[in-house]
């Protein structure tokens, strides 16, 4: 609890009552001294005295609602005006306490139940967040789902029709993740995928985004990335190492990646121009031996509606291929 008062007498009795009551009590002597603490730290609720040294109980909770909207406050004033206490309840009090003989225990009594909103309305944001996290996210990786993945990249097609902004997007799966379930357990297959998620989340910048698509296959988008910036991204991701032990104490084998990938340079008509030639590029990928990369990008005019566009030829350094279609 924060006190704001200035009156020696006033907070000896407030802070026994509360004490009494379990409650740790912080006391400012002034407006200034609240707003300080209020910047440092967080309070249940706030007992303000109306008469204060450097400014009203009014003046001083238009300043605290303006900053710290969610902490509920109690005014606390030494004469009944039935005017003060409209004001203040019309500035956004919680409750008005007078100092009349035995006051401390009333004031106590509403900053409990202020103290109790409080908390009530923090645990049902901290849930509600807890929620929308979840809905975002996968569970065991940590990354963001297909479909937040999805939002994001229809967010960055339309960003890259209005600024003639390039993007590269990439489907990967893990080389044949069956058989590592099969012969290690899925509890190995799952440290498989969250090793291969740890080493996504090395191998991007800030700005991109990461998600697990679904099973053994990733997705990313590399946002402002031309044909160059997504080979230099599938050059830094290369082969992930040894995953460790499986529970049955067998070595792990070295995972490799299948990557398709997708650049466009200038404005895509569709997601679904862009999954398709993702996936065919994974595809090919796949078919032409694995544990390689295949690139298709989108030429400026032709292939935005996902028709074929420019081919474009691999970087040295890896033996990969662009998807003609």
């Amino acid at each position: 609890m924060l006190l704001v008062e200035d009156n020696e007498d006033h907070v000896a009795l407030v802070r026994r009552a509360l004490a009494e009551r379990g409650h740790a009590v912080t006391v400012a002597l002034g407006a200034k001294e609240a707003l300080a603490l209020l910047a440092r730290e967080e309070y249940d609720a706030i007992a303000l005295d109306y008469q204060l040294p450097d400014t009203t109980g009014l003046e001083a909770l238009e300043k605290i609602r303006r900053r710290h909207r969610g902490v509920p406050v109690v005014m606390v004033t030494g004469w009944g005006s039935e005017q003060v206490a409209v004001e203040a309840l019309r500035k956004g009090v919680g409750d008005y306490v007078v100092k009349t003989p035995g006051y401390e225990r009333e004031l106590v009594w509403a900053l409990e139940l202020a103290a109790e909103r409080t908390r009530a309305d923090r645990a049902e944001a901290a849930l509600r967040t807890e929620l929308e996290q979840r809905a975002r996210t996968d569970h065991l990786t940590g990354l963001l789902n297909r479909g937040e993945m999805e939002r994001i990249l229809r967010r960055e097609i339309r960003r890259a029709g209005r600024r003639r902004r390039a993007f590269a997007f990439v489907l990967l799966d893990v080389d044949g993740f069956k058989q590592i379930n099969d012969r290690h357990g899925h509890s190995a297959g799952d440290a498989v995928l969250c090793h291969v998620a740890g080493r996504l989340g090395e191998s991007v910048r800030a700005t991109d985004f990461v998600a697990r698509w679904g099973g053994d296959e990733f997705a990313v988008l590399l946002r402002g990335a031309g044909y160059v910036n997504a080979h230099d991204f599938a050059s830094r991701l290369g082969r992930p190492e040894a995953n460790g032990r499986a529970a049955s104490g067998e070595d792990l084998p070295p995972v490799t990646l299948s990557l398709g990938l997708v650049c466009a340079p200038g404005p895509v008509e569709s997601l679904a121009a862009v999954l398709k030639w993702a996936d065919r590029a994974l595809y090919a990928a796949k078919t032409a031996g694995r544990d390689q990369a295949k690139f298709f990008v989108l030429g400026e005019e032709e292939g935005t509606d996902g028709s074929p566009g420019r081919a474009k030829p691999a970087c040295g350094g890896l033996p990969r291929e662009e998807v003609t279609g």
